[in-house]
C-alpha cells in the first residue's frame, strides 16, 4: 500500500482515543506519545526506556511532525510519563480505534486468522492462568482485537 493511498492518519485516529490524564500538567499530547511509540517500535524499540530513548535521539523536525509542540515543550515524554499513559490506558478504546483506522485503510478484503493462548498460573491455585484470543490480519501484520483475563479450570 502507497502511503498516498491512506484515508487518515494514524495520528488523527489516535486523536479520538481517550486521554487517561489529568488535563492540568498535561505537557505532551496523547496523539503524539501514542505516534512517537509506534515510531519507535517500527525502528526496533522493545521497552519504554527504548522508546524514551528513541525519541529523544530524534531531530527537531521528526519531534514536530509527530505532534509535540516542541517550543512549548523541547523534550519528548520522559519513561514515567510513558508509564503512566500506558498503564491508564484504556485498551479497548485503543483497539478499537487501531481497528477502524486499519479497515479504513485495508479494506474487509484482508483474511483474518483467530489465536489463542492459555497461560499457566504459578504457585498452584494462587495465581491461576488465563486465556487469550487475538485476531490478526497475517498480510498488514495487524493485530485487529485482543481479549483475555478469564481464568483457565483448574487442571490446565
Amino acid at each position: 500500500m502507497e502511503t498516498g493511498e491512506l484515508v487518515g492518519s494514524l495520528r488523527e485516529a489516535f486523536a479520538s482515543v481517550p486521554d487517561p490524564r489529568s488535563p492540568l500538567g498535561r505537557r505532551h499530547p496523547l496523539p503524539a506519545i501514542f505516534a512517537m511509540s509506534v515510531a519507535a517500535m517500527l525502528n526496533g524499540a522493545r521497552s519504554l526506556y527504548a522508546i524514551f530513548q528513541w525519541g529523544r535521539l530524534q531531530p527537531r523536525k521528526v519531534v514536530r511532525n509527530l505532534g509535540f509542540r516542541y517550543k512549548k515543550h523541547p523534550k519528548t515524554p520522559c519513561v514515567a510519563t510513558l508509564h503512566r499513559v500506558f498503564r491508564n490506558l484504556d485498551v479497548e478504546a485503543f483497539e478499537i480505534v487501531l481497528k477502524d483506522w486499519a479497515q479504513q485503510n485495508l479494506g474487509d478484503a484482508e483474511a483474518i486468522a483467530i489465536d489463542g493462548k492459555g497461560l499457566r498460573g504459578i504457585h498452584g491455585e494462587e495465581l491461576p492462568g488465563v486465556r487469550f484470543i487475538a485476531a490478526f490480519a497475517p498480510r498488514s501484520g495487524t493485530v485487529l482485537v485482543q481479549k483475555g483475563g478469564k481464568p483457565l479450570p483448574q487442571g490446565n
